[in-house]
């Protein structure tokens, strides 16, 4: 009986590696393709009709996070003012309801901070920018090394934070 316990706890604990596995080499793959589709109109579309079926009121933040900038991104291409008004707000929307619902996702915080930084200032859309950063630089050392250095990434390049606040990422 015992080695058939512990043949099970072998299959469980590797099923379960590559579940994780997964989910995490997915992640990546997000970050990389939301790279991408902030300078290509070909790269935001496949990002978002990748993360269309995410469900909206499910628990997958970080890909809900995603989704949502998948869709300000779609604002960004689209033709015709009130088109791209209403995908940002969209988008925006369901960012900051992803973030009401799970407001210690770090990476979420991090995707409305670029967002923030990047919109129009028409929109108005900036309110979090202080909030944002306080939390990413208050919450970064207990991120996983490569959140961390998508983090320092984008910090790198951001106009928010100062030289002093850069040094801490």
């Amino acid at each position: 009986m015992l080695p058939i316990i512990t043949h099970l706890m072998k299959l469980i604990t590797l099923f379960v590696s590559v579940v994780l596995m997964g989910f995490f080499t997915d992640i990546a793959s997000l970050r990389k393709q939301y790279i991408a589709a902030a300078e290509s109109e070909q790269e935001a579309n496949e990002l978002h009709q990748q993360l269309e079926k995410v469900d909206e009121t499910g628990k997958e933040f970080t890909k809900l996070g995603y989704k949502s900038a998948a869709i300000v991104l779609q604002a960004k291409y689209a033709k015709g003012l009130l088109t791209k008004k209403n995908l940002f707000t969209k988008g925006v929307k369901l960012l900051d309801a992803t973030i009401d619902r799970a407001p210690n996702n770090y990476e979420v915080r991090l995707l409305r901070l670029n967002i923030q930084e990047n919109a129009p200032g028409i929109t108005g859309y900036t309110k979090n920018i202080k909030e944002d950063k306080a939390f990413l630089i208050k919450n970064y050392n207990s991120q996983p090394a490569d959140l961390r250095e998508f983090t320092k990434d984008f910090v790198e390049v951001s106009e928010s934070f100062t030289k002093q606040e850069k040094a801490l990422f």
